[in-house]
């Protein structure tokens, strides 16, 4: 059966998501204006629409009681319209899936939190609570170290559940709490095992983006930190004395707004400072009252809790997310580092490239573009972009291969992998988005310019018209900031 995202309905209500037998159901969220009373009442009528309370109550999704009163469950078209034209509904929508959106970030920025933090007084620095609804956390990481930290602040009411690979001995004074949240997600996509993928049903990150951002937010100091010699420092989080409570509720690179509903309603409820989330729709945003995020982080805002969201991480130009007026939007920035890779060709120029490359090249390599290896039966446009299967192992072997993109949303990492099966020894990555995000790949590898791709071409074509083999050099990282 086809099902829809959960309907969501916000400012003092409860989310719900009920499943039908009806083909055509699907779930929505209403958003109510209610009295504990009321809220009852209206899931009586919407029993009543099921025609089986016993149907109605197993099937929620989720109730959102503790900071504000609301549910989700899978309604059909129908059923949604009885709901949203009674009393106290402020709107009835859908549960969509959305998207998740370093050692030096807060020295550029100047923010020496240490410094200042030395400042505060006595015990206020370790009183900051932040909640983070992501992928989950790692905690053995030294990030999660509390060494040093006193006592769990008293008026903290969360809870460390437990699950998979994760106990509540996995909390302590730094991670105070954890909570997974997934019925939303399985309501609309069906069982987590179905997606043949690690992951972990508890609040341990089989991901990586949420260990990745609270540790930024609040990691504790750890000394000596790289990338196989990259980057090296001194990492911590912005903040790294206060406090983590996370709440898992993305899986697989997707959210559901039913799931976050839920997670915001115990971060309030728990008792956090700051509410963070590095996550959001694509643009452009519902409205308001139609936006989980919006309902939730008003309800925080409330309770005097700072929300603080991602401003999107989408190749939309001049478009942003998490827009509401009670969110604090953070955009990306510049940093004043770079990760270069640079290219060095046979007739001494050399081509500017980057990426995060740990590999190490000691001679150089003969190099031939993927449109060229083109495997038997397979256009050399499609080989150009190095998917699999597409290039002939014989031309590609011991060789450094010249990539290119069919879409910006094409898999990088899986052209490396590409060459690297067909037996190619090194790869470039032809990428307008160069300069924006460090790739790592499983061999050498360069990311360069479409500049710097037409520098690379005019060497290409000359070799060839002086029937002189195109040899390339990549070296690692020659500029770390």
């Amino acid at each position: 059966m086809m099902r829809s995202s959960a309907l969501i309905a916000l400012l003092f209500l409860s989310s719900f998501a009920l499943a039908s037998n009806a083909a055509t159901s699907v779930a929505k969220v209403p958003y109510l204006n209610l009295s504990r009373a009321l809220f009852m009442h209206c899931q009586l009528r919407m029993a009543h629409m099921i025609n089986r309370l016993d149907e109605a109550q197993t099937s929620v999704v989720h109730h959102y009681s503790k900071s504000f009163q609301g549910f989700s469950a899978l309604l059909t078209p129908e059923q949604a319209e009885q709901l949203s034209g009674k009393g106290g509904v402020i709107s009835i929508f859908e549960s969509r899936m959305i998207q998740l959106h370093t050692t030096h970030s807060w020295e550029f920025l100047g923010v020496n939190s240490l410094q200042y933090e030395g400042q505060m007084p006595s015990g206020s620095m370790f009183d900051v609570i932040v909640g983070v609804i992501d992928t989950g956390l790692w905690p053995e990481s030294r990030s999660y170290d509390d060494t040093g930290v006193g006592p769990v602040p008293e008026r903290f009411r969360g809870e460390c559940i437990p699950g998979e690979n994760f106990t509540s001995a996995h909390c302590n004074r730094k991670i105070i709490g954890a909570r997974y949240y997934y019925k939303g997600f399985e309501a609309d996509e069906g069982p987590l095992e179905s997606f043949n993928q690690t992951f972990f049903r508890s609040a341990r990150d089989g991901d990586g983006h949420g260990s990745h951002t609270s540790s930024t937010i609040a990691g504790s100091v750890v000394d000596d930190v790289s990338l196989y010699g990259l980057g090296r420092g001194t990492a911590r989080g912005g903040a790294p004395h206060a406090r983590l409570a996370m709440y898992k509720a993305c899986w697989f690179n997707l959210c559901s707004d039913a799931d976050i509903l839920a997670a915001m309603d115990d971060a309030i409820s728990d008792g956090v400072d700051i509410l963070s989330l590095s996550l959001g729709p694509s643009p452009p945003q519902p409205s308001y009252f139609h936006n989980t995020i919006s309902i939730g982080a008003f309800h925080a805002f409330q309770k005097g809790i700072l929300v603080s969201a991602s401003a999107g991480n989408s190749f939309f130009p001049r478009t942003a997310t998490n827009v509401a007026p009670w969110i604090l939007t953070v955009a990306a920035s510049t940093v004043d580092r770079e990760f270069t890779t640079n290219i060095y060709l046979g007739n001494s120029k050399i081509v500017k490239g980057y990426s995060l490359n740990p590999f190490k090249m000691g001679t150089s390599c003969g190099l031939i573009a993927g449109g060229a290896a083109a495997a038997l039966g397979i256009p050399s446009k499609n080989a150009s972009y190095c998917k699999n299967s597409t290039l002939d192992p014989i031309l590609v072997k011991g060789k450094i291969v010249v990539c290119t993109l069919e879409e910006l949303t094409d898999n990088r990492r899986e052209k490396a992998n590409t060459v690297k099966t067909a037996g190619g020894i090194g790869v470039v990555l032809v990428d307008p988005l160069a300069k924006d995000v460090g790739f790592q790949f499983a061999i050498p590898g360069s990311v360069i310019t479409p500049l710097g791709a037409a520098e690379l071409q005019a060497y290409l074509t000359t070799e060839r018209q002086v029937l002189t083999p195109p040899e390339v050099l990549i070296i690692q990282c020659s500029h770390c900031g």
